[in-house]
């Protein structure tokens, strides 16, 4: 009975975390309205990408949960960041399923603005030490 209750545990906080962490790949729609909105030139506030994470990226990205890059782990961030800041914000909004998991769509801040994205991107960034192409 122990071992069926330890199993029921687990599978519910995995469930969890996948809700948290994980969800929506996106949809080809919204990718292309995302793509038309970064062409604009935008411009990072950091103070406001750093907000933005405490609230929603920190829960996924402080240390790595679900596949997503811990904000210390540089080689992540780097392998990232060659991607270019255009593909990272589409990404970002529409969501992206990749080899090391789910980026759920807005990272599951639903209230979060495509500028806020940008800055929450960027604020990960430069915490992390690396620039987009």
């Amino acid at each position: 009975m122990k071992k069926v209750m330890t199993l029921v545990l687990t599978i519910g906080l995995f469930a969890f975390l996948a809700t948290s962490c994980g969800g929506n790949s996106g949809s080809g729609d919204k990718a292309k309205e995302t793509q038309k909105e970064v062409k604009k030139e935008m411009t990072a506030n950091l103070d406001n990408g750093k907000v933005v994470y405490d609230k929603a990226c920190i829960a996924c990205h402080w240390k790595g949960v679900a596949g997503a890059a811990a904000l210390t782990d540089k080689p992540r961030w780097e392998e990232i960041a060659a991607k270019g800041m255009e593909t990272l914000h589409k990404h970002a909004i529409a969501g992206f399923q990749g080899e090391y998991g789910v980026m759920p769509e807005k990272g599951t801040c639903t209230d979060c603005s495509d500028q806020d994205m940008f800055d929450a991107i960027s604020y990960m960034l430069n915490e992390a030490g690396v620039t987009a192409k």
